[in-house]
């Protein structure tokens, strides 16, 4: 019974070397993962500012190389699910745009002729919605401790790199009586209760020159988390990560493809007296993540 006991605990003992030195050598850990986070968006323009945190859900591939015992490298492919808001600061008669139909009409369309205003309705901008997906490709250096029993340490440092799939934006605010147009926007801020305001929000919204959210999006960071190696090579982990955008999210046209502006109506209601200052927006982000995920 004795040298039973001592031969089970003897190869009890070298499976759990072997599956240790297993995983300690494997060069390559594959495995998925979901990632929850939260979006605060960092103005780059006095015009508008955060409103509240947005959501980010996120889902893919994760691949880790194993240079040796303790230094790696993390990379894989994420689809990011995500949303987030901004409010424009209120301005002097308000922030304001153009359209006809589903189409934002943006500087260039006036060609400098006021008179051209009174084509199109007016919108009063108070705030945009936005959803986006991203297809994300983190590239991250990992330095991992010593196994710990059945448990690493690690933290990773380095960059999330992605490239927008599909976004779609919802404007609230404000639209005016179905015969004003543009060409009565003067009237409208100097006299304002000539005119009936009903909020709405505007969805499917277009410009002429594309999107206003930004191709590509690059955000450095950092993480740290525990991997638990419940068997053979297989490994769950969690992590909490830290990223800040180094590129803007947000960036609307340039020169009179902008498609936003603020009014000053002068002296009296005539357009010849007033002025449009157009501006576009612009937008950096931070993430707070929370992952896990599983890896062979």
């Amino acid at each position: 019974m004795k040298r039973l006991i001592v031969t089970c605990l003897a190869v009890t003992f070298s499976a759990a070397v072997f599956g240790q030195a297993e995983d300690s050598d494997k060069k390559v850990n594959m495995g998925l993962a979901y990632q929850l986070g939260l979006n605060f968006m960092k103005p780059g323009t006095k015009r508008i500012e955060k409103d509240g945190a947005g959501v980010q859900n996120a889902f893919g591939l994760n691949i880790n190389f194993n240079f040796n015992e303790n230094i790696g490298f993390a990379t894989g492919l994420e689809f990011d699910f995500e949303s987030y808001k901004v409010a424009m600061v209120p301005a002097v008669g308000g922030n304001y745009y153009l359209y006809s139909d589903s189409k934002i009409i943006q500087e260039s369309d006036l060609e400098d002729n006021n008179e051209n205003m009174s084509k199109y309705k007016l919108y009063e901008l108070t705030g945009r919605k936005y959803k986006t997906i991203y297809a994300t490709i983190p590239t991250m250096l990992m330095f991992r401790t010593n196994a710990l029993g059945d448990f690493r340490y690690y933290g990773k440092f380095g960059a999330r790199t992605s490239f927008l799939v599909k976004s779609t934006k919802t404007d609230q605010g404000n639209i005016f009586n179905s015969d004003a147009t543009g060409a009565d926007i003067d009237d409208m801020i100097l006299n304002p209760g000539s005119y009936t305001k009903t909020n709405s929000e505007m969805e499917g919204m277009k410009t002429p020159y594309g999107n206003d959210v930004s191709f590509i999006r690059c955000a450095l960071g950092l993480a740290g988390g525990a991997q638990w190696n419940f068997t053979g090579n297989t490994m769950l982990f969690a992590e909490l990560g830290f990223y800040y955008g180094l590129t803007p999210i947000n960036v609307e046209g340039s020169g009179q493809k902008k498609t936003l502006f603020s009014r000053d109506p002068g002296s009296s209601a005539s357009l010849t007296d007033g002025s449009s200052d157009y501006f576009g927006l612009k937008t950096t982000q931070m993430q707070f993540c929370l992952k896990i995920g599983i890896l062979f």
